[in-house]
């Protein structure tokens, strides 16, 4: 395994989700406490994936073929760019909520470009037995990250004006960008694809190829639960801090920086979990979640909420890592770009869909009931864990060297 490629793959993954837990703490805060409405909050949520709906596919075959650090470049630059613009929108007084919103969706889709750009040039670089243990050390980069950025950010959210903020927020962006640019890649599958093929064919053979994988169809449900209570945890944590715990921006950004906690404890033991739990692993990753997300639906207690959301961040965390790694190692490398939009494509639909839901139940009811409301897939998504633990398949990936 190359030590100088994975040390920058984990420095470009820290940098990347600094300055974007960063920016969703400064904008997400800035954006209720300016309008003092839960449904800007719910539709900053879902409007930031409606394009991810239409591009994701395309994406996917981009990905699968072409040379995926530049794609990965491609997407940091973009993301620096808007920021930029948006800064200056804010030094300018012209700030609105809409143009936060609009901001926000250009981010989210360079997002839907760099991560697979990113997961597919980890697959084709490391090692196919190395895979798990990159994905939890990138995990623990990411939410390492994450901590960071959060903590920072809910400091300067309260000390200092959004716009200096967002200056180090562009920082951070442009050193991830540079920081993927420096990772040594030779480009081998896209080498060897049939020139016959056309975009749309292989966007077509995709779609087959999923439905050929039965197995992927139970990974995209569980992985999409993950990532929508990832992103309703992350887009409601403001208006629940705010309105519900009556607290600050600085207990915000502690709160932030709990859930990505969650998530570092779970990439360091992430191995033993994996060997521990084996093709239960769906079943016991949900649970964790549903913990989580039952204490914080009941409690008005600030060390109990601090209680449910690290629970929420181990336990989607442990999703995301371990069961991409599971859906990475039961996908043909040349379909790793496809299968990996087609995913994000799954888990961006639900956002897109219960964001603005999430939004007037939350303006109604107030933020708990965002999360009692996820509760129910929640617990619906740990039966259809137990059912996947039983396929051949699963059980075959799952099962410790």
């Amino acid at each position: 395994m190359d030590r100088a490629n994975t040390r920058k793959l984990m420095s470009g993954y820290f940098l990347y989700e600094s300055g974007r837990a960063m920016y969703f703490v400064l904008i997400t805060w800035f954006l209720y406490q300016w309008t003092d409405d839960a449904l800007y909050t719910g539709l900053f949520v879902s409007f930031g994936f409606i394009p991810g709906l239409f591009s994701n596919v395309i994406f996917g075959v981009l990905v699968d073929r072409s040379n995926r650090k530049k794609l990965a470049v491609l997407a940091g630059v973009i993301s620096t760019i808007c920021l930029v613009l948006l800064t200056g929108a804010f030094w300018g007084g012209v700030e609105h909520p809409w143009l936060m919103i609009t901001a926000h969706m250009i981010m989210q889709t360079a997002g839907s470009l760099f991560r697979p750009s990113l997961q597919a040039l980890v697959a084709e670089v490391f090692p196919k037995d190395s895979l798990p243990r990159i994905f939890s050390w990138s995990g623990s980069s990411t939410v390492a990250g994450s901590l960071t950025g959060a903590a920072v950010g809910g400091v300067l959210a309260g000390l200092a004006a959004v716009e200096t903020s967002l200056s180090v927020v562009i920082l951070l962006y442009l050193g991830a960008t540079v920081t993927t640019q420096m990772i040594r890649y030779t480009p081998v599958e896209w080498k060897n694809r049939s020139d016959s093929s056309s975009f749309w064919d292989e966007m077509k053979e995709g779609f087959v190829y999923v439905h050929q994988n039965r197995i992927l169809y139970g990974l995209f449900i569980m992985l999409m639960l993950g990532q929508l209570t990832f992103h309703t945890t992350l887009g409601f944590l403001s208006v629940y801090t705010s309105s519900h715990l009556k607290q600050s921006a600085l207990v915000y950004g502690m709160l932030d920086s709990t859930f990505s906690i969650g998530g570092i404890i779970a990439g360091l033991i992430g191995t033993w979990w994996w060997a521990k739990c084996q093709n239960r692993i769906g079943i016991w990753s949900l649970l964790l979640i549903a913990a989580g997300l039952a204490i914080v639906s009941f409690t008005t207690l600030v060390p109990m909420a601090f209680l449910g959301f690290l629970f929420i961040g181990m336990g989607t965390s442990f999703v995301r890592a371990l069961l991409q790694s599971v859906q990475q190692m039961a996908t043909d490398s040349r379909f790793h770009g496809r299968m990996s939009s087609l995913r994000m494509l799954c888990n961006q639909t639900s956002v897109v869909v219960a964001g603005p839901i999430f939004g007037v139940l939350a303006s109604s009811h107030g933020a708990p009931a965002v999360f009692l409301c996820l509760l129910i897939p929640v617990t619906g998504g740990v039966f259809w864990a137990h059912i996947q633990s039983k396929q051949p398949i699963f059980k075959q990936i799952t099962k410790p060297a």
